[in-house]
């Protein structure tokens, strides 16, 4: 169609089918969470009328979960997206300088033959937004950027020991960053600190998958324990070691802790399931498993503390997927958060191991179909207003807006 707007989503984004091959293969498993976050935007924006997409993609390898050294370009084509997983070699440096200039390339091959089209873009990958930034310059095309973090605080949490490579990437994270023409953000306060002139900007704290109006969860096979759960990094910063004493301290009958995910905190946790038979580590699984497992679950408990500068700029999106599961969550008062979402979940206000084992003692002292309408009703409301087809129409609006 001539009045088709054609979108170029840039990032590391794979199809559900060549995730799974990469994740079932890597010697270490590789974060499931951006590819989700990604995912849903790309299926989001396919759905939405007028719409096409093309994905450039950088294949979320390195030399830890792959020891393969050459890989080749290829395309294809899943749920009316085409998919194009550009060539590299997988060895530092040489990987970056090869992905730059084989997105540079690739970009400029579709444009030529389609310019009514515009380039969305994963600002934290250095060598796709960098050529997505030129290409659009050369080519005169707008390019936005989607922001999911902030480079300054993303290399501040870092537990990779060199911190002068962490601030000369994030200085020029930050300078390329500065050169889209409009820009995702997660949270109002993300564009205060990064759109400096003011471009055209949409706030998008998250969106959850709009087919999963069809994914039930019912009290009658959740499980006779009461389970709280927890999904995600394994990071004292995010609240994990809090969660762990507090579910101790807690001490209620007939319940469980279970843990997915890695990070630094895994030995110590290790160490916490042997002494204590209730809470239970499943190490890293595949997200089909995790929501099959938020579905059977009593409670999921998101403990990130808002004392951090960095939480005025995050939104999780583990809460979004706790939140479209259907079953309840507690969590904190995150800065970041929007007001409406309040009325949907359990907050603790007081970030003590205290506060947080007296908000877990008294929702498992409740009823449990008390917990689940309140689960229940998170899930009508993510689905009805949050869901990825109308979060990415926001992004088209934006794209169709004139200034």
């Amino acid at each position: 169609m001539r009045d088709e707007m054609n979108i170029i989503y840039v990032s590391r984004l794979c199809s559900s089918r060549k995730f799974k091959d990469i994740f079932e293969n890597a010697i270490i498993k590789p974060p499931q969470q951006a590819q989700k976050y990604h995912r849903l935007l790309v299926e989001g924006l396919a759905r939405n009328d007028g719409i096409a997409v093309q994905a450039i993609s950088s294949l979320p390898i390195n030399r830890s979960m792959s020891k393969k050294i050459l890989f080749k370009r290829e395309i294809e084509e899943v749920e009316g997206i085409d998919y194009t997983y550009l060539p590299f070699v997988n060895l530092p440096v040489l990987k970056q300088v090869i992905i730059f200039f084989s997105c540079f390339f690739r970009l400029c091959k579709i444009i030529n033959k389609n310019r009514n089209s515009v380039i969305i873009c994963d600002v934290l990958n250095i060598s796709l937004a960098g050529a997505a930034v030129l290409v659009s310059r050369l080519s005169k095309i707008t390019c936005v950027g989607i922001v999911t973090d902030v480079p300054f605080y993303l290399a501040s949490m870092s537990e990779d020991t060199s911190r002068s490579k962490n601030r000369l990437i994030s200085e020029i994270n930050t300078y390329i960053m500065s050169k889209f023409d409009a820009y995702v953000f997660l949270t109002p306060y993300m564009n205060q600190l990064i759109n400096k002139k003011n471009k055209r900007y949409v706030i998008i704290e998250g969106q959850v998958d709009a087919n999963m109006v069809d994914y039930k969860n019912e009290l009658s096979s959740k499980y006779e324990t009461n389970v709280c759960l927890y999904a995600g990094e394994l990071n004292k910063k995010y609240g994990i070691k809090m969660l762990t004493d507090a579910f101790i301290a807690a001490q209620v009958e007939n319940s469980e802790l279970h843990i997915y995910g890695s990070g630094s905190f895994e030995h110590e946790l290790h160490q916490i399931c042997r002494q204590h038979g209730n809470i239970k580590y499943f190490g890293v699984v595949s997200n089909d498993i995790i929501i099959k497992e938020q579905t059977k679950a009593t409670l999921l408990i998101n403990p990130r503390p808002t004392n951090e500068e960095y939480t005025k700029f995050s939104f999780p999106s583990k809460n979004m997927e706790y939140m479209v599961s259907g079953t309840a969550m507690l969590t904190t008062n995150l800065p970041g958060m929007p007001l409406e979402y309040r009325h949907y979940i359990y907050i603790f206000e007081d970030e003590t191991v205290q506060g947080l084992a007296a908000n877990i003692r008294t929702l498992l002292s409740n009823p449990k179909e008390e917990l689940f309408n309140k689960g229940l009703e998170a899930k009508q409301f993510v689905l009805k207003n949050k869901n990825n087809i109308i979060q990415a129409g926001k992004i088209i609006s934006m794209l169709k807006e004139r200034k």
